[in-house]
């Protein structure tokens, strides 16, 4: 698969699939075991509908990369912890709070 690819279109899917609670978004490829996991990271307890989100990008991504062989999604709280989003590979999304005026 091309990760290139991959990651343009987690992209593009992820931006639709989102609260405002969503601070970022990360896909993870292993070529070995054609794996895909996708992870939201959310301000607090992610809610029902962020689960349900980040369960439909996984969906959108199966559709579009028949080489999945096994898929993952994770949900977790990262409330307080934004700072160590900035060093993750593989993000698709991250939130960018605009400085308060």
């Amino acid at each position: 698969m091309d990760a290139r690819q991959l990651m343009n279109a987690s992209r593009l899917i992820a931006r639709n699939n989102l609260t405002d609670k969503v601070l970022a978004v990360r896909i993870g490829w292993n070529d070995d075991t054609s794996r895909l996991t996708v992870a939201y990271y959310v301000d607090g307890l992610p809610s029902d509908d962020e689960q349900e989100l980040c369960e439909l990008t996984m969906g959108e991504l199966l559709a579009e990369f028949p080489d999945i062989a096994q898929a993952d999604t994770q949900c977790l709280d990262y409330a307080g912890r934004q700072a160590d989003l900035r060093r993750m590979e593989g993000l698709a999304y991250l939130r960018e709070d605009k400085p308060r005026a």
